[in-house]
């Protein structure tokens, strides 16, 4: 099994005691476990599909990426909560990012990861700011963390996707979700629309004005340093999803037991016509089966996701590595859990939320997706015109890739 990771941290803790549960109620049965890297892994999953030679289990964000294996005959279909009944132990939003042609091809590994602010709430009391709800109140609260010499926002942009969700939010607030779904269709000419032409000015008028620290444009997030600015206190905020929880937990455990771990939903825009309540992020993270996978391991993999990622036990073990499942009856593991809070909030949002967009450099296709993330950092160095981006983007996607 390969799965994506961001470093050490309590959600593979978790995965692998549930690999060790499985083994000891199945004698005979095994489970390797391989962590990638994020971006790496994206490369080493396409060539190992290129080649004929996947593992039997490979994690998914689900999406356009999922559907072009799924086109190829790469994975193989677990059916419908028809045939299947034990997928109904998902919630049925939560499958789908992972649903074909009316099959499930894959299943939750963890849990829902929606996108906020999460900030240091000791630099906020500091300099007596209170969490913007507003773009204006946003450019407000940059001016004075700048004037203090704190960087107001940590930005991981030489992995290209975190700025993306810059774009995402800004778009969706501004445009609302219909502007999402145009770009997710390849409608012809939707790059141009205004809400993405004016998202791509805002996120420009953010590095003008020195939101973003020195050097963001270079650091990873998969190595920690953009967790570590926050934490620090030498940034005030970070837009992330709810992973971030997970992964500052196993880096600064006191900063996060301690409530100093603020978690916002993303401004407003004035004069957006979008839902504030709007969410932006990935629905789940998935894991899926080969085709390529033989029998037996069919056999085992199926057994694992049956028995084990639908577990009340596993749900549990996520809440405990500040996940929010996405398996019914799940709510009421969050009482009395440290990360009580932090859970409840990104439950009820999710959950009330009008508009759920998924992450748009999985929703759609890799060339597409490569296209927007190489250009989108372009357009965070102030290299490239929103205009530019428009263009190059329609052209892209009328290429029908």
């Amino acid at each position: 099994m390969w799965l994506v990771t961001t470093g050490p941290s309590p959600a593979n803790t978790a995965v692998q005691n549930l690999v060790t549960s499985f083994e000891k109620s199945h004698p005979g049965d095994t489970i390797s476990i391989n962590f990638v890297e994020n971006q790496s892994y994206k490369q080493k999953i396409q060539l190992a599909m290129g080649a004929g030679n996947p593992p039997a289990i490979f994690w998914t964000w689900g999406g356009g990426i999922l559907q072009q294996y799924i086109k190829a005959g790469d994975v193989y279909p677990l059916g419908t909560t028809s045939s299947q009944p034990w997928l109904a132990d998902f919630l049925p939003s939560s499958l789908g990012a992972v649903t074909y042609q009316g099959q499930v091809y894959g299943v939750p590994v963890e849990g829902t990861q929606p996108v906020y602010f999460f900030y240091n709430k000791q630099v906020f009391d500091k300099y007596h700011l209170t969490f913007p709800t507003t773009w204006t109140g946003l450019l407000s609260a940059i001016s004075t963390l700048k004037s203090h010499g704190v960087a107001p926002i940590s930005l991981a942009e030489g992995d290209q996707w975190p700025g993306l969700m810059f774009l995402e939010y800004l778009t969706d607030r501004i445009g609302g979700p219909s502007v999402a779904g145009a770009l997710q269709s390849n409608t012809a000419g939707a790059w141009s629309n205004p809400a993405v032409i004016q998202a791509l000015t805002d996120i420009q008028q953010l590095v003008k004005a020195g939101a973003f620290q020195s050097g963001y444009d270079s650091l990873k997030f998969s190595g920690g340093g953009s967790d570590a600015l926050v934490y620090s206190g030498k940034a005030a905020m970070q837009l992330m999803g709810d992973w971030d929880i997970s992964s500052i937990l196993g880096s600064d455990a006191s900063f996060v037991n301690g409530g100093n771990l603020g978690m916002a939903p993303f401004p407003t825009v004035p004069g957006g016509t979008g839902n504030p309540s709007d969410l932006a992020g990935n629905t789940a993270s998935y894991v899926a089966i080969s085709s390529k996978a033989t029998p037996a391991q069919k056999q085992v993999a199926l057994a694992f996701f049956k028995d084990e990622l639908t577990s009340n036990s596993y749900a549990k073990a996520e809440v405990g590595a500040g996940e929010v499942p996405v398996t019914t009856g799940a709510a009421p593991l969050f009482s009395g859990q440290s990360l009580a809070s932090y859970d409840n909030t990104i439950y009820s949002s999710v959950e009330s939320a009008p508009s759920f967009q998924y992450s748009w450099d999985q929703a759609m296709t890799p060339t597409v997706a490569t296209a927007m993330l190489t250009n989108l950092a372009q357009v965070f160095e102030l290299t490239e015109t929103p205009a530019k981006f428009a263009s190059v983007m329609n052209s892209t996607a009328a290429s029908g890739t």
